[in-house]
């Protein structure tokens, strides 16, 4: 019987979200559990209440749960594979074959950023070698021998998904492509992204270059702590003024920069994306967009989509009006 009871005033209060105080005010309930109830009677992990608890143990406060809105009609998205992830809840809004292992394209240039920020400095300086240069893609004034500052370099790679850029960064990180693999495969692991692997640092299409919607959203969350990562991804053009181009150590070669995230500046409240496009892959784009309105964020995954950036921002305008929080 209080077993009962404490089950249902914790999801009681959950609803109303008046679990949401600092840790040292649940002493007393988790004081009572420990007493009342041991052994079989009375399991959170098994009743799926440890979410509370694990989240008192990484931040001080509670974070609402998002609920399902009384008479809103389901949304079909056409990519062939779509997540929405609450941020800091961790609770799956929407998902379309979410677990499946697919190509990511550019998607992984969110792995490289992440290697490279743990691995140089960013003012380190870069020489743009002939094996990077040669790699399929875009150049964006690139040039053979070229030096310019790594975080400039890291620039180009993120706003123009310049894979010339990212074989540069990993060759200066960790010496060859190979070994800065290896390294981006460690992290996946460390993170706990069971269904990624890595095989490249651009994204290029490969039976060993995969990940699922749900792996990637994980891979975003993390990243999310990264603010260089999102300030760079937010920027719609380097062309002068308060943003500046990258240009070489010598100033003789610029390199203006558009976005290739065509929802920045259409879509509200974007925190940063990712574009991602091959044969094998075709269009992917991730994003992390906030709700000032009710103060959270959710990262929206689009994988193999006709049209990435309409599937997106109807899947993210769906889910926030959709879920209240």
């Amino acid at each position: 019987m209080i077993e009962n009871i404490a089950i249902i005033t914790l999801v009681f209060l959950s609803q109303l979200n008046i679990i949401s105080v600092e840790k040292n005010n649940t002493g007393f309930l988790e004081q009572f559990i420990e007493q009342e109830f041991v052994g079989d009677k009375f399991n959170l992990q098994e009743r799926n209440q440890d979410y509370y608890y694990d989240n008192l143990d990484q931040e001080n406060i509670l974070q609402p749960l998002p609920s399902r809105i009384k008479g809103v009609a389901d949304f079909n998205i056409e990519a062939k594979s779509a997540l929405v992830l609450d941020v800091g809840t961790d609770t799956v809004l929407y998902s379309k074959n979410s677990d499946e292992k697919m190509p990511i394209a550019s998607l992984t240039k969110i792995m490289t950023a992440l290697v490279v920020l743990e691995s140089i400095d960013l003012n380190d300086t870069v020489t743009i070698s002939k094996n990077a240069f040669d790699t399929a893609g875009r150049k964006d004034s690139l040039v053979v021998n070229e030096k310019i500052k790594a975080e400039d370099l890291l620039k180009i790679m993120l706003i123009r998904s310049n894979n010339t850029a990212a074989v540069s960064l990993a060759e200066h990180s960790s010496g060859s492509v190979e070994e800065f693999v290896k390294l981006m495969n460690q992290k996946a692991e460390s993170l706990g992204l069971k269904n990624t692997n890595f095989s490249n640092p651009t994204g290029f299409d490969s039976d060993e270059n995969y990940s699922t919607a749900y792996d990637l959203a994980q891979l975003f969350d993390y990243a999310s702590d990264e603010l260089l990562i999102w300030e760079i991804l937010r920027i719609q053009e380097c062309r002068g003024g308060s943003r500046p181009a990258p240009t070489s150590l010598d100033g003789n070669i610029k390199h203006n920069l558009k976005n290739t995230n065509l929802l920045l500046g259409k879509l509200e409240n974007i925190t940063g994306g990712k574009t991602g496009l091959t044969d094998e892959a075709g269009q992917c784009l991730a994003l992390i967009v906030g709700d000032p309105v009710n103060n959270h964020r959710i990262i929206s995954i689009v994988l193999n989509a006709e049209d990435r950036f309409l599937e997106t921002e109807r899947l993210v305008r769906w889910v926030f009006g959709s879920y209240a929080w």
